[in-house]
């Protein structure tokens, strides 16, 4: 009994294993697969740089990059300078915010006020988050930027 239950099992592997085949199932590659494309192969692996004088050379994921031909180059000067002029964008509009919440508690203590459906404290602290989220998004977009500029985070602290 045990035979012909096992022989039962290997004839539906095969029967699945030939309606994958079928089907276009998953393909393995052999060596003779590979040598039919080793035409498409690239000379450079992928980390090779190919940009002019610096051609041949790998260049390091740290590295900062090059200011583009025409533009002038930003260094640890200029990323200071604007991660101070940020800061100062982000303090004003987190006092604000910082003021609007103070205004919402003082709300809240008066007598006879709904503490969160209050329209008055609703529209405060809907001022409040858009405020908070400006900052947010000020400090992220002078991140991407020196992100792509290839600037140093220490720069920009």
């Amino acid at each position: 009994m045990f035979r012909l239950t096992a022989a039962c099992v290997l004839a539906s592997c095969a029967l699945v294993r030939a309606a994958d085949d079928a089907k276009g199932g998953a393909r393995s590659y052999t060596n003779d697969d590979l040598e039919r494309y080793a035409h498409l192969r690239t000379e450079a692996p992928a980390d090779v740089v190919d940009d002019g004088p610096t051609r041949g050379r790998t260049r390091s994921p740290r590295a900062p990059r090059e200011a583009a031909p025409g533009s002038p180059a930003r260094g640890e000067a200029f990323w200071r300078r604007e991660a101070d002029r940020t800061a100062e964008v982000v303090r004003r509009l987190r006092d604000q915010s910082a003021d609007l919440a103070e205004q919402v508690a003082d709300l809240r203590r008066e007598p006879g006020v709904l503490p969160y459906s209050d329209p008055r404290i609703v529209r405060l602290e809907a001022r409040r988050r858009a405020l908070e989220e400006r900052a947010r998004d000020a400090e992220a977009r002078l991140e991407e930027r020196a992100r792509r500029a290839g600037a140093l985070p220490g720069w920009l602290r």
